[in-house]
């Protein structure tokens, strides 16, 4: 049995990562369907690499987070979050083991799955007009295509706290 204890240098670099995603989500895109989800992204990394630091409950709170940026009901992007690191924790194996496209392709399979469940929460609530393709595909691609560019950065911060665990 692995107990996780906490240590000051090996917990803060995934959130200070995950703040900084937060941050760019703040800044005023504008309501535009080629805006992706950073948080999600970086919030993704690292529920993958890291499960037992940054875990459901970790999503759950990010998610309340953005809902209150956002100014969406409490909960929406909260669900939206623990059911996306809860498939990313459930594929964990796969994802790991498999190769650079498939890991890409798997991901974008669980980014069009959340933003498919965004949209469809917002539209059960009233609250979005309708269901838009654009609303769904080109966010889901974009954040596809920016997920090996934030996983190669991540991933040297995070051989960085790996090593220094002791």
């Amino acid at each position: 049995m692995v107990f996780y204890t906490f240590k000051p240098g090996t917990i803060s670099g995934p959130f200070l990562t995950l703040f900084g995603a937060f941050i760019l989500n703040m800044l005023p895109w504008g309501n535009s369907p080629w805006v992706p989800d950073f948080l999600l992204i970086a919030l993704a990394f690292w529920v993958l690499q890291t499960p037992g630091k940054i875990n459901l409950l970790s999503a759950f709170l990010l998610g309340l987070l953005m809902d209150i940026q956002t100014s969406q009901y409490l909960g929406v992007h909260a669900i939206v979050y623990v059911i996306t690191s809860f498939v990313i924790i459930y594929d964990q194996r796969r994802l790991l083991n498999s190769t650079f496209l498939g890991q890409t392709f798997v991901m974008l399979q669980i980014f069009l799955m959340s933003n498919f469940l965004l949209l469809a929460m917002l539209w059960a609530i009233g609250q979005g007009k309708e269901i838009s393709f654009a609303y769904l595909i080109i966010p889901s691609v974009i954040e596809t295509c920016l997920w090996p560019i934030i996983k190669r950065f991540l991933s040297t911060r995070a051989s960085f706290i790996n090593h220094h665990q002791t």
